[in-house]
């Protein structure tokens, strides 16, 4: 379940400078509560730390958002704290989505492929556990160190320079203009190579999280229903990464057992190399979902309708003047849907 997603109390006239105290605040709350969590009952609940992670990243998205607002040493040191704890986090949280394949992995194989396996849970739990470690330095003082930096940073908002961004949806227009055009760009590229698409991801997770932050500004088919499309193409690229990830450790760890247990390799094999081969064959199919996707979201017209949601918001309505919706685009993209049914 995602914490703290949508940004209330929030107005496309709200001067930028009070919207920019009021999401930072939220956003990196949401770190501040997640990060005791994180270091002392992960082992309770994994969850922890991925809400952590998300939350790291939500907040810096905050911060390059508001940056017009903020000193530039201030900025550019809230960045590197944020990304400081988002990469410790990060590395625990992709050691239990693996350890979590993994596991669902081999209860539907047989005995054969369970040496090789038993050998990749020990692997996994120890890297797992050497992440907790990094994360445990990360949040050293936690949560007094992190609560001053949160005053701090808050404190720290002042007016943009800038005297056409007087209110949110000044801000939001060029913004979401701009994320918008770098996704299309990037989606319109050669797909081939999978760290293309690894970029892709990182793109619309830019695009998701700006969303987040203005949904106020605009009509409700913003998240009624690109949101929800936008949200549907993260989860694809979320598990194309998953999969590229794994099948570069699976292949690393495969190179050293063969180099250092030459002996041992022989057992162990089945079961790597059968993880490994699913990995494989899951990145070209998440690719051609993506691919689908894609093609779904331009002939429905999601850039036009969000397009068309940018250029209506910028224009100011006159007196007594209807409202006009903008008709959402039919993609039929269910929120949290299972991605085989989505497409």
């Amino acid at each position: 379940m995602a914490v703290g997603k949508w940004i209330s109390e929030l107005k496309a006239t709200t001067p930028v400078a009070d919207a920019a105290r009021h999401v930072l605040t939220v956003r990196l709350e949401v770190v501040r509560d997640y990060l005791p969590l994180a270091l002392q009952q992960a082992d309770n609940d994994p969850e922890h730390v991925h809400q952590l992670r998300v939350g790291t990243r939500r907040a810096r998205a905050a911060l390059n958002i508001f940056a017009c607002c903020l000193p530039s040493k201030v900025y550019k040191g809230a960045r590197k704290h944020l990304r400081n704890i988002r990469q410790v986090a990060g590395e625990a949280r992709d050691w239990d989505v693996f350890l979590a394949s993994l596991t669902q992995w081999a209860r539907e194989h047989g005995r054969k492929l369970w040496p090789g396996l038993d050998c990749l849970v020990g692997y996994v739990v120890a890297k797992r556990e050497a992440a907790q470690l990094q994360l445990e330095g990360a949040g050293k003082n936690c949560p007094f160190a992190f609560e001053r930096f949160l005053a701090e940073t808050v404190a720290a908002v002042h007016k943009p320079n800038d005297l056409h961004l007087r209110t949110l949806v000044d801000l939001a227009l060029p913004q979401l203009t701009r994320l918008l055009r770098e996704l299309e760009e990037a989606a319109s590229l050669d797909l081939e190579g999978y760290e293309h698409l690894h970029q892709i991801r990182i793109l619309g997770k830019r695009l998701r999280y700006a969303m987040e932050v203005f949904a106020d500004c605009f009509a409700p088919a913003f998240v009624a229903e690109l949101y929800p499309a936008v949200e549907a193409m993260q989860e694809i690229l979320g598990n194309a990464n998953d999969s590229l990830v794994a099948c570069r450790r699976l292949e690393a760890l495969s190179a050293r057992l063969q180099a250092l247990a030459p002996v041992e390799w022989k057992r162990h094999r089945p079961g790597l190399e059968g993880l490994l081969q699913y990995h494989q064959s899951r990145l070209p199919q998440e690719r051609e979902r993506f691919q689908e996707w894609w093609a779904r979201w331009c002939q429905s017209g999601g850039e036009a309708a969000f397009s068309a949601l940018l250029e209506k918001a910028g224009k100011p309505s006159k007196a007594g003047e209807p409202s006009v919706e903008v008709p959402p685009p039919q993609i039929a993209l269910p929120i949290r849907t299972n991605l085989s049914q989505a497409l």
